[in-house]
């Protein structure tokens, strides 16, 4: 197995970097947080064009230190719906500092809806709080 940065250090950048230190992980936790994708063909449809092998380790990983959570699909016991865990929901305040800092310094790469980047400068609280709302919906519905 490939040595991890927390073998090496406790720096807790470094630790964090073990998990989520791969542009794969946090598209697939934007993907769930945001854009409403549960599945594992949803997240194969994403723009950026995952491969299944990858995307199968990244959700391993995900699952094993408790950021996400599976249920058995409520229309079909062999598909799974994947949904993000307390753990996974607090990296919204990571992921909207990011989404902010991009917006900032790589304005001319990057293209974000109008509606929200307002929110996101003038109610960053507000987007955060609707979409947390929004998930705890997602979650109510299935029974969780």
């Amino acid at each position: 197995m490939k040595q991890q940065h927390c073998d090496r250090t406790a720096c807790p950048v470094a630790c964090a970097l073990d998990i989520l230190g791969d542009k794969w992980t946090l598209l697939i936790i934007r993907d769930l947080m945001f854009f409403d994708k549960h599945e594992y063909k949803d997240f194969l449809q994403a723009e950026e064009g995952i491969s299944t092998n990858i995307l199968s380790d990244r959700l391993k990983r995900l699952l094993e230190f408790s950021l996400i959570d599976v249920l058995v699909h409520p229309e079909n016991a062999t598909r799974k719906l994947y949904y993000l865990t307390q753990s996974g929901k607090e990296l919204i305040y990571t992921l909207t500092h990011l989404v902010r800092w991009s917006s900032d310094h790589l304005q001319e790469r990057v293209s974000i809806p109008e509606d929200q980047l307002e929110m996101l400068q003038n109610h960053p609280d507000l987007m955060i709080s609707s979409t947390l709302t929004r998930l705890k919906r997602w979650e109510s519905k299935h029974g969780l």
